[in-house]
């Protein structure tokens, strides 16, 4: 009986999480018509703030004296410069590489990480002890590079971003930024293309599954969106190309490859 209680319990819980899904898929469904109508370029250049997304002072993390934090690529944790699961899923050669390049002023972990379930997947680790996991990883670079080391909450236990925001300018966010919508931030500027396109394709994957919206929401007509952020018109371009084989090869029609140029 016991069990039954708790398969009941549980089945409320998925109905209302696909619940609050749908409200916020279709919450954002006027400004991504505009944008699929548009494109992401002409669209932003409307946005009257646009200029604070590229702020680092404006992306603190909450109640944090830092401005450079490592946090995850999720649309949760939009502050400082990303990494997925605040580095966790990078060789240690990469991670080094990325943090000499990025000059952090703390490391981060937060809970339900969809990038460290992966990480236990890949070391053999129960997924079940995925949040302790990822903030004892976090916990041991942030010691071992001298910086302070934060857990950050999550507003909501799943993912509702549309888009993903392959940044190549090392200090894009969405959140503060009235009309842009919210998004996953792959921090291409210090990673290399090989690791940067592998967390591009990690966020699709986790925007088409369970933990997102799914591909009963994502579709050729409501596609999901990757943005590449450049610093110039020719960067933005060459950050396209690196997203194209995901298109060919991950999601086909059910993703739009976009971009803009940092004002």
């Amino acid at each position: 009986m016991k069990h039954l209680e708790t398969q009941h319990t549980m089945t409320e819980e998925n109905l209302h999480h696909e619940k609050e899904k749908a409200e916020a898929f279709f919450a954002d469904q006027t400004i991504m018509e505009k944008i699929y109508k548009e494109g992401f370029s002409k669209y932003v250049e409307k946005l009257r703030n646009i200029k604070d997304a590229f702020d680092l002072e404006k992306h603190r993390p909450p109640q944090e004296n830092v401005s450079r934090c490592v946090c995850c690529m999720d649309e949760r944790t939009p502050y400082g410069i990303h990494s997925a699961g605040g580095g966790i899923l990078l060789s240690d050669k990469d991670f080094n590489a990325f943090f000499e390049a990025s000059k952090p002023d703390a490391i981060s972990s937060h809970e339900g990480c969809g990038a460290a379930k992966i990480y236990c997947k890949q070391k053999g680790i129960d997924p079940m002890e995925s949040n302790q996991v990822a903030k004892n990883w976090a916990q041991k670079k942030a010691k071992e590079k001298g910086v302070e080391y934060i857990h950050l909450p999550v507003p909501k236990p799943f993912h509702f971003a549309r888009v993903c925001y392959y940044d190549g300018t090392g200090e894009f966010n969405y959140q503060g930024v009235e009309g842009l919508p919210a998004g996953f931030v792959v921090g291409r500027k210090y990673m290399g293309q090989k690791p940067s396109v592998i967390e591009a394709k990690v966020a699709g994957d986790i925007s088409f599954g369970d933990h997102g919206f799914g591909k009963e929401l994502l579709n050729k007509e409501n596609s999901f969106l990757y943005v590449a952020v450049g610093d110039s018109e020719d960067h933005t371009e060459v950050l396209k190309g690196e997203l194209a084989d995901l298109k060919k090869a991950a999601f086909g029609k059910a993703i739009t490859i976009d971009g803009f140029t940092r004002p």
